[in-house]
């Protein structure tokens, strides 16, 4: 499983509120993993297996400014 989906997973596990929501951040590992996918793929230097890898963050990625979007409007009410 890529880090992205075990902050994810973990954030979940956890619980979750509104607040915690809109304040998720992914791990710092996550961040330097994604900084360095996205620069090797300006580079053309990506693997199948590590372009998947970006497009699944991607993915994870709008999900969660989704649900940031949907918490901080329910913090707000």
């Amino acid at each position: 499983m890529s880090r992205a989906y075990s902050d994810i997973v973990d954030f979940i596990a956890s619980g979750t509120t509104p607040q915690t929501v809109a304040l998720f951040c992914p791990s710092p590992e996550s961040k330097d993993r994604v900084a360095d996918l996205i620069a090797r793929e300006k580079a053309s230097e990506l693997t199948v297996e590590e372009r998947s890898e970006l497009d699944h963050f991607l993915q994870v990625e709008h999900i969660m400014r989704l649900a940031k979007a949907k918490a901080r409007k329910l913090v707000s009410e």
